[in-house]
């Protein structure tokens, strides 16, 4: 019999005096007193599971919190023309979105992140033509305004992607800003400056040079001209009016290329034009770089950027961890550094979490033989302080990816195929998103849908579901603090993750285990409050230790 033991650093605290008082399942405590130090003692942990018996749970699904997504964080993100096809064009639009906002709710989403829905002459509509209009793929303006009034209905509020990096160069902005580039136009109403025309740009339009990073059919703006700043105020001005509730806003990094300074400044101005309209608006940004730099860009007062360093690469690499080749000792160390350094810069500011969005290979293909450890992951990501975000079809893990061997098919639409709504009735379901590349589209595909997988007690479905209403039951994890709970002295031992996450005197203790077997830690006098069996065994507390079995977690008192 094999036995390996580690010794720890105390993991969580210990006792909490008061819970969160949340809609529909959450715990109600008068106490204000202040929660005792944590216990200095040591803590061993045992990887042989003939030593931690554990109970099976029989169970037959997952119990659901009874909770509501009215003061939720979790957000869904949707590519409209692979979602839902409501008139059997073969092309999601938005009365798809519509029709679906039932089961969206019944997740326990609160936001809707819409990829960009305006006119565009891409399949994925990031070369906007029009920022005041519908898509006609999609629908029209009034089937937007049908859908945010509906939304709010079922407490869900809408996000657009919106793209003031670049436009598309069939924009009439581009040719009239052309024009009277060429032809010196000085006047008031000149657009010669919403574009960086002349020498270093990376494309020509006619033999004139122009900023376009991206794409030749992507030209950049001009971000100084007072011009563009008025029409970037306009659109924002124009959505929130129609009940957009907040901007996820492409390529910060891009406004001002490689000028950090110049974009936090353009980011500071944007949430200040918006909060005119409506105080509540808020904003997160696509900044794909290093933990350092995304943390620079919280000097913005924008609410929140998404964590790539968590879902790409590096020592805090969620899917890595749960993989097995991570260190969770690393994980809390980074999260717990990173929070403590954004609310330096931006007290309310807060980090966006996901396993993967629509610029990259679908998580499934890492989980595919293994759906335990593709559970422990979305345990992990939806139980962490900020906001989350699912990628449509996370859910039922939807397949994809970008093929780049032997050559790189230069195309991201294998990432934003259709989603699968049943094994069997194909009512709804979407074509294949880019119509001039049918070359692409030989993908398998996962068979069971949302509507099989509902029916399945133990589905991956009903697992993202149960976790968003345990994180909708403790809402106030949103605006939490994060303190890393496990300070391994011996760094063998990777595979237990534990923190906890205070809010005022709110606060729980969260440990998950992403060992394929039964661990203990000590754990005297905690108390669980929840639990997260993914291997179908019970977690016990014995003696003043926590037993827990394979991929699971539990959330402490």
């Amino acid at each position: 019999m094999n036995t390996r033991k580690m010794r720890f650093l105390p993991l969580f605290l210990l006792t909490l005096t008061s819970l969160c008082s949340c809609q529909g399942g959450g715990i109600n405590s008068s106490s204000s007193e202040t929660s005792p130090e944590v216990d200095s003692s040591f803590f061993e942990t045992s990887e042989d599971e003939e030593l931690i018996h554990l109970e099976d749970d029989k169970s037959e699904q997952y119990v659901f919190a009874d909770s509501s997504n009215e003061n939720g964080s979790m957000n869904y993100e949707i590519f409209v023309r692979s979602f839902y096809d409501s008139d059997g064009d073969g092309v999601g639009d938005l009365n798809g979105v519509k029709e679906k906002l039932p089961y969206i709710c019944d997740m326990g989403f609160k936001t809707i992140w819409m990829m960009p829905i305006f006119p565009s002459p891409s399949y994925h509509g990031y070369d906007v033509t029009n920022y005041y209009s519908v898509n006609p793929d999609y629908g029209t303006l009034d089937d937007f305004d049908a859908l945010v009034i509906e939304a709010s209905k079922y407490n869900i509020d809408i996000m657009l992607d919106m793209v003031f990096n670049h436009c598309s160069i069939k924009n009439p902005y581009f040719a009239e800003s052309f024009q009277d580039y060429k032809s010196n136009n000085v006047s008031v109403s000149s657009k010669a400056d919403w574009f960086n025309w002349g020498p270093g740009g990376q494309h020509q339009y006619q033999g004139v040079s122009y900023e376009s990073r991206f794409d030749a059919g992507m030209p950049d703006f001009n971000l100084d001209s007072e011009g563009v700043r008025k029409e970037i105020e306009a659109i924002t001005k124009f959505w929130i009016g129609h009940g957009v509730k907040g901007f996820r806003l492409d390529a910060v990094l891009y406004y001002y290329y490689q000028n950090t300074t110049k974009n936090v400044e353009f980011l500071t101005w944007l949430k200040e034009v918006a909060t005119k309209y409506d105080p509540s608006f808020y904003m997160v940004g696509e900044c794909w770089a290093s933990d350092p730099l995304v943390n620079d860009y919280y000097e913005s007062t924008c609410d929140s950027f998404f964590r790539f360093g968590n879902a790409t690469g590096g020592d805090a690499n969620m899917i890595n961890m749960v993989k097995g080749y991570g260190n969770c000792e690393n994980f809390a160390v980074t999260v717990e550094g990173n929070e403590k350094d954004i609310h330096k810069r931006n007290p309310n500011g807060y980090s966006s979490y996901f396993l993967s969005n629509h610029d990259q290979d679908r998580v499934s293909k890492n989980f595919e033989s293994n759906m335990n450890v593709y559970k422990a992951a979305v345990s992990l990501y939806t139980l962490l302080p900020g906001n989350s975000y699912t990628y449509y079809g996370e859910e039922i893990s939807l397949r994809g990816v970008r093929v780049t061997s032997p050559k790189d098919d230069g195309s991201d639409v294998r990432r934003r195929l259709p989603m699968v709504w049943s094994k069997n009735d194909k009512k709804g379901e979407c074509s294949f998103p880019e119509k001039n590349r049918q070359d692409l589209n030989n993908n398998k595909q996962v068979e069971l849908g949302v509507n099989d997988q509902l029916k399945d007690g133990f589905s991956l479905l009903n697992h993202y579901k149960m976790l968003i209403h345990l994180r909708n039951k403790y809402s106030f994890i949103k605006h939490a603090t994060f303190s890393s709970r496990m300070l391994a002295i011996n760094t063998e031992e990777t595979s237990v993750l534990a923190y906890s996450l205070k809010n005022g005197s709110d606060s729980i203790a969260i440990v998950h285990n992403f060992s394929p077997k039964n661990v203990e830690v000590n754990a005297p006098g905690s108390q669980i409050l929840d639990e997260i069996n993914v291997s179908h065994k019970k977690p016990a507390l014995v003696n003043g230790k926590l037993r827990l079995g394979a991929y699971s977690s539990v959330i402490l008192k």
